[in-house]
């Protein structure tokens, strides 16, 4: 549940769909011919401002800014942090939500970085800098296509995110925009290669807890060594089958991390010892039946005094609001017949690009669009989901641009009147 209180080396790649040849200046359901210079310096502009988790205000002033100089109709910063702009088509329909958020992950090792990671750098055809490709290209595509829509041709509203937290803690902020505003279609912008998301893999945290007895170190028999114990637990746990989905593929358990109590230890045979595991979800999953499954590889361990509950996330945003939330971020999937899908695959295609069907692999702010709150939700985005959080992050500018036409494509698309 959530808690809100307020105090005063990169792998070969598929092939990415990439804009067909000589598409036309002026995308159909728009106003303005695109501007791609002036999307690729808005997008140094944000790459240039540090925005590590829980320092987003910067980047948020920034793309206030650019929303307001684009006319969008409602410009505000909620109380989270969230930087939202709303564009009012001239008829009365649904509410079209896109979403990206602001923050990043650290820059380390800094000394490894080829390209200064806030110096945005444009090299053939690639913008570097840390947050270029997770996911600042996405967002200031997102805001530029909004700016090029011509209100008299949709009937409904969109509403765009620019998120705090998602490093840390998937969907809270999201939702605070959802609650606020509404929403009957998002549009999360996380790195797709420019494909079409349907599905996204969740994620849930797991801390275990073993007991011992302590004793001298110079007689370890005397005592119950928990890291000992927890090697038991350990051996199971890496045993538990990993559920398959034909479209999403396989779950993934990983080990993220071990401590002995006390730590550091001297001369003691440890008295207890934490591990904690991430668990990547697919899509039917359910809270119940993954905890009961860490439970039985316990109990199968012969402890029966190991603990296991869910991590918890402590996290207050630079506004000051505070979370506190157990570690589960649902997975989620919609149907390829969908009417988003559809209409989004329809709205790609008249922007000219080719997309294809695709999921994501890692968890994103659709674990509570789509996971909890039950919206319908695609992913759509720039670049490519391996070159997150590395040294030397880049954008290709052809994706950049190829977002920028495909984010007005599907608005047009699903807000098109008739």
């Amino acid at each position: 549940q959530l808690v809100v209180t307020r105090p005063i080396r990169l792998p070969p790649r598929a092939a990415s769909h990439s804009p067909r040849p000589n598409p036309p200046d002026i995308l159909p359901g728009t106003l303005r011919i695109v501007d791609n210079d002036a999307l690729i310096s808005f997008t140094r502009d944000l790459v240039r401002l540090p925005s590590v988790l829980g320092d987003e205000h910067r980047v948020a002033e920034r793309v206030l800014a650019e929303m307001r100089l684009l006319g969008f109709d409602e410009v505000d910063l909620d109380e989270v942090g969230n930087a939202v702009g709303v564009l009012a088509g001239a008829a009365d329909g649904p509410t079209l939500l896109f979403d990206a958020h602001m923050d990043t992950v650290d820059v380390m090792p800094r000394g490894d970085w080829n390209h200064d990671p806030f110096g945005a750098e444009v090299v053939d055809g690639r913008l570097y800098g840390r947050g270029s490709s997770d996911m600042k290209g996405a967002l200031a595509a997102m805001i530029h296509a909004v700016g090029l829509l011509d209100r008299e041709r949709l009937a409904g509203r969109i509403v765009v995110s620019a998120s705090v937290g998602e490093e840390l803690i998937e969907g809270a902020a999201l939702r605070a925009v959802m609650q606020r505003q509404g929403a009957d279609f998002v549009v999360i912008g996380e790195a797709s290669s420019l494909n079409l998301v349907r599905a996204g893999r969740g994620r849930a945290e797991f801390v275990i807890t073993t007991r011992g007895t302590p004793a001298h170190a110079s007689t370890p028999h005397r005592g119950v060594n928990a890291v000992h114990v927890m090697r038991a637990v350990i051996d199971e746990i890496e045993c538990l089958p990993m559920p398959s989905d034909a479209f999403v593929g396989d779950g993934v358990m990983c080990l993220t991390d071990i401590i002995s109590v006390p730590h550091p230890a001297h001369s003691v045979v440890p008295s207890a010892c934490r591990a904690t595991y991430e668990r990547r979800l697919l899509p039917g999953e359910t809270q119940e039946e993954v905890m009961a499954a860490m439970h039985d590889a316990c109990a199968r361990a012969g402890h029966a005094d190991t603990k296991i509950e869910f991590a918890l996330t402590d996290y207050t945003s630079y506004t000051g609001v505070h979370w506190r939330q157990a570690k589960w971020f649902s997975p989620w999937q919609i149907n390829e017949d969908a009417e988003l899908v559809q209409k989004a695959l329809a709205g790609l295609r008249s922007a000219g690009l080719d997309p294809s069907l695709c999921s994501y692999q890692f968890c994103t702010n659709g674990a509570y669009s789509a996971g909890y709150a039950g919206i319908p939700t695609i992913g759509f985005g720039p670049s490519h989901e391996e070159l997150a959080h590395i040294v030397d992050e880049y954008i290709e500018l052809e994706q950049l641009i190829g977002a920028c036409r495909g984010y007005a494509g599907i608005a047009g698309s699903v807000l098109g009147r008739a």
